[in-house]
């Protein structure tokens, strides 16, 4: 870590600058019904840009069932807005459309 530390130093690179500015990012992985995926990432979209919270990425995969799909959502958000994404993640999952919300890339847990 010194030799890194090292050669940003001569690079001119201020490492605890250069950390503050990394973004922060959590990944959701949300299970529906395959009819239903449509809404539900329009549904995210939205919920979570009037939360302010901004959607880095979506992958959607079909799970072994072929009915079922997943979507794994990358989320920039800070640490002083994880409490913004928790209450999101709890009112994804009280949607009846959605089957199940798990923290982590779990697209290949789908049943």
């Amino acid at each position: 870590m010194r030799v890194f530390d090292l050669f940003l130093r001569r690079a001119g690179v201020d490492r605890p600058a250069a950390l503050a500015d990394r973004r922060a990012s959590s990944r959701l992985t949300v299970v529906c019904a395959r009819e239903a995926l449509s809404a539900v990432r329009k549904q995210i979209c939205l919920d979570f840009k009037a939360a302010g919270l901004s959607v880095a990425q979506m992958q959607v995969d079909q799970g072994r069932d072929k009915a079922m799909a997943s979507a794994c959502i990358t989320v920039n958000c800070p640490p002083n807005m994880r409490n913004v994404l928790m209450t999101q993640a709890r009112q994804l999952s009280d949607n009846p459309a959605i089957r199940s919300v798990r923290f982590g890339d779990q697209r290949a847990a789908v049943a």
